[in-house]
């Protein structure tokens, strides 16, 4: 019997075992066939290998097949979840906004008083652990989860810390001390609280999971 398993991994050390396992597999079953037909072992060797074309392009379309695979798995783990927890928090700000729901403000007319819009963060714990659960339903485990599910306020602090260094060089009249307690204030109203209340529905429903499995 002819190994084809040593024959693969000879021609693509690379490759992983279970790519190995695959291909070795279809060449057997080639094999088998062509002798089958009649051929003797020798011709039924010397086709099969044959059969498998140039190695090169073999790796290529592997690897390309890997790389769409990884691209699938990725959007399917993280980015489809980030885009849902994205659209459902701010939407349902926007809907708050619009309905004139008003703020709790610390300092009312000041940039570096706090602005909470407590609907809104109420409502968090239960986007955050939507996102979590399309997350881990995907498979994604681990921190990611959790990119994921608060990706609001991932999103918000991106644009706080781009915002930041362009007010010192934007406005040179506000002094930095009120600069930095308005970005201070910002990022507890918009980042800080809003993340908690993602979190916390995060690890919930993490809680509620783990529970729903070893029952």
């Amino acid at each position: 019997m002819h190994d084809w398993h040593a024959y693969v991994r000879e021609q693509s050390p690379e490759l992983d075992d279970r790519v190995v396992q695959e291909l070795a597999g279809h060449l057997e079953d080639v094999y088998s066939d062509l002798r089958a037909s009649g051929l003797t072992q020798a011709e039924a060797i010397r086709r099969a290998e044959r059969r498998v074309g140039g190695w090169l392009e073999l790796r290529r379309g592997i690897q390309a097949a890997r790389q769409e695979e990884a691209m699938q798995e990725r959007v399917k783990q993280f980015w489809l979840p980030s885009l849902v927890t994205l659209v459902l928090g701010w939407g349902i700000l926007t809907i708050l906004i619009c309905a004139g729901v008003q703020p709790f403000m610390t300092r009312p007319g000041r940039a570096d008083g706090l602005y909470v819009y407590w609907p809104w963060v109420l409502a968090l714990p239960f986007v955050g652990a939507l996102g979590a659960y399309l997350s881990r339903r995907a498979e994604m485990r681990g921190w990611k989860v959790y990119v994921a599910g608060a990706f609001p306020v991932v999103a918000i602090a991106v644009v706080f810390l781009l915002i930041l260094p362009w007010s010192f060089i934007a406005d040179h009249q506000v002094v930095p001390a009120l600069k930095l307690s308005g970005f201070a204030a910002g990022m507890v109203s918009w980042v800080l609280l809003p993340g908690i209340a993602l979190c916390l529905g995060i690890a919930l429903q993490g809680m509620r999971r783990f529970h729903s499995t070893n029952v």
